[in-house]
């Protein structure tokens, strides 16, 4: 099944970002500045159509 394959890419990619920079974490959570890191490092916030501000904001909602 192609679709568990990208969850299980997925939750990996989750994991190692997760556990950044933080030797003790589990990697079943992460951290505000772990967040910003994914979603710079994938892209998603480009500074302009979305800043550091509104992932900031994303993961203040959810967490």
């Amino acid at each position: 099944m192609a679709a568990s394959t990208d969850v299980a890419g997925l939750e990996e990619s989750f994991r190692k970002f997760a556990i950044h920079g933080d030797p003790k974490a589990s990697g079943q959570e992460m951290n505000g500045k772990n967040w910003a890191k994914l979603c710079k490092d994938c892209k998603v916030a480009d500074g302009k159509a979305v800043t550091g501000t509104d992932v900031d904001i994303v993961f203040s909602k959810v967490k």
